[in-house]
């Protein structure tokens, strides 16, 4: 298994090379498809440790966005 490190940074070229191969046009666009990348890892997850359990996941993870990430001056940049 690799480490959390490693994972984060195989997920950030990940999801770079997903939102690049998806052909949005604006924000919104990039919005819609990281909405739909996050629903298909719930259905992952639900798959490998079941609904429950996959629902506690995601639950959490909208937490954290709204909690950690309140305030937070995000900088939007370009990926190429």
């Amino acid at each position: 298994m690799i480490t959390a490190l490693q994972a984060e940074q195989l997920a950030n070229k990940t999801i770079e090379d997903y939102v690049n191969a998806c052909g949005c046009r604006n924000e919104q666009d990039v919005a819609n498809v990281l909405m739909k990348l996050a629903s298909m890892c719930g259905l992952g997850m639900c798959a490998v440790v079941g609904q429950p359990e996959a629902a506690s996941r995601m639950q959490g993870t909208a937490e954290y966005i709204a909690a950690a990430q309140a305030g937070k001056n995000w900088k939007r940049e370009t990926v190429q």
